[in-house]
Order: structure tokens, then C-alpha cells, then sequence
């Protein structure tokens, strides 16, 4: 069961976002997403000009996104087995 979660994402002018790997890009899917908005305007202020941008979407592991960066597949599945007991 999943829910509608709230993400952050940092845009430069050109409204292309950030990756994780600290480049812009215009291909949203690569966007690195914050769960917390200062952590975004903590990373948007290493780039003049870039803002930081709400946008919510359906998650299934809506509290297994790190701040600042994704988990990848392996570690979601480690984090909800341990949860799940």
C-alpha cells in the first residue's frame, strides 16, 4: 500500500535539476529528491540561481528515500525487510 509523499527537488534557471551525482540535467527521473526542504536549499545554494521545487508523488516505500538521495533497489529491500521484522 502506498501513499502521496512530498519531495524537493533543486532546479537551476534553465529548468533543468540536479542528480545525485551533482549534475543538472533536464531529465526529471534523474532528479535527486530531498525529503526535507532545508536540505534542499542547503544543496540549491551551492548553485547561483537555482531554486528549490515541491512536488508530490505515489510512493510505495514512502519513508525509505535518505535525505538527499535515493536508496538504491538493494538497500530499499534490505530497509523493508528489517522493518517488517
Amino acid at each position: 500500500m502506498g501513499t502521496m509523499v512530498t519531495r524537493y527537488r533543486v532546479e537551476n534557471a534553465k529548468g533543468c535539476v540536479l542528480t545525485d551525482e551533482g549534475f543538472f540535467t533536464s531529465e526529471r527521473d534523474d532528479a535527486a529528491e530531498f525529503t526535507d526542504e532545508d536540505a534542499a536549499h542547503e544543496e540549491a545554494s551551492s548553485f547561483p540561481g537555482a531554486t528549490v521545487e515541491e512536488f508530490r508523488r505515489y510512493s510505495d516505500f514512502a519513508d525509505l528515500i535518505v535525505r538527499g538521495a535515493r536508496l538504491d533497489h538493494r538497500e530499499a529491500i534490505d530497509e523493508f525487510n528489517r522493518r517488517a521484522g
